[in-house]
């Protein structure tokens, strides 16, 4: 890894993500692990504590997606915080257009630098590579040893273990269709002995929310975030305006 400071990645140094948990999307079929992280963010109230900025992401920049009345923006790639939880969430929106290889070496950088516990990886692949219906449940990849050494957990989770691999350059390297760049990072991050753990589910183009829903619930059944009632979970307000506006009366 190269050593020199991260310039990119905008965060108060006094904020301590000692043993915290990074969740973060990759970009993919469905948007599924965006809406998912939508979710989050919404649903604990989770405020934005900073921003990235890498070649890797188109740049953006709009209204606040989760406060109608807020005057504050949001770029491609935000940071929110959950002191409560000890999770930092790191949302994605734009696509990705050039090389990951620098993204994927300021992120280890600031794992590293910011000691933080494990990452989380959500995503999804295309649902015409699931081989049977008993695999539209959540499939995961993880090399965090808490996790896959307990056998009662991942039984409990109803997870299934995600198999499916290439060979590259001799070696077989984990691969998930549709998935973005989330194997390639879960197998950059291994290089470094970080933790880290990739939830997918199948799913295709369309209105997603019932797949980040799935996703959401299964996340919350590992880590407890919030109560387990559907009222627990905000959708944040930019959803209202998924499809457009409503077509004019004028139409008719």
């Amino acid at each position: 890894m190269k050593k020199y400071l991260v310039k990119m990645i905008k965060i108060p140094e006094e904020i301590n993500l000692e043993n915290y948990t990074l969740m973060l999307p990759s970009v993919a079929v469905g948007n599924v692990g965006q809406l998912c992280i939508d979710l989050l963010i919404s649903s604990l109230n989770l405020h934005k504590i900073g921003s990235l900025w890498n070649s890797m992401f188109l740049p953006i920049c709009g209204l606040d997606p989760y406060d109608k009345k807020s005057n504050s923006l949001c770029t491609t790639a935000d940071f929110y915080l959950g002191t409560c939880h000890n999770i930092i969430l790191l949302q994605l929106r734009s696509p990705y257009v050039g090389n990951s290889n620098e993204f994927f070496d300021e992120l280890a950088q600031f794992i590293q630098r910011k000691r933080l516990n494990k990452i989380i990886i959500l995503t999804s692949s295309y649902d015409y590579e699931c081989a049977n219906r008993s695999e539209f449940k959540i499939k995961y990849l993880t090399s965090d040893e808490s996790l896959s050494n307990d056998e009662k957990l991942l039984k409990n989770l109803c997870w299934i273990s995600h198999m499916k691999s290439v060979k590259t350059n001799s070696t077989e390297q984990c691969y998930i269709p549709g998935g973005g760049f989330a194997n390639g990072l879960y197998e950059y991050l291994k290089t470094f002995g970080i933790p880290c753990t990739v939830l997918f589910k199948y799913c295709s183009e369309g209105d997603n929310v019932s797949d980040a829903l799935v996703l959401f619930k299964g996340l919350n059944e590992w880590l407890n975030l919030i109560n387990d009632d559907i009222n627990s979970i905000k959708y944040p307000s930019s959803w209202e305006y998924f499809f457009g506006n409503p077509p004019s009366l004028d139409m008719y």
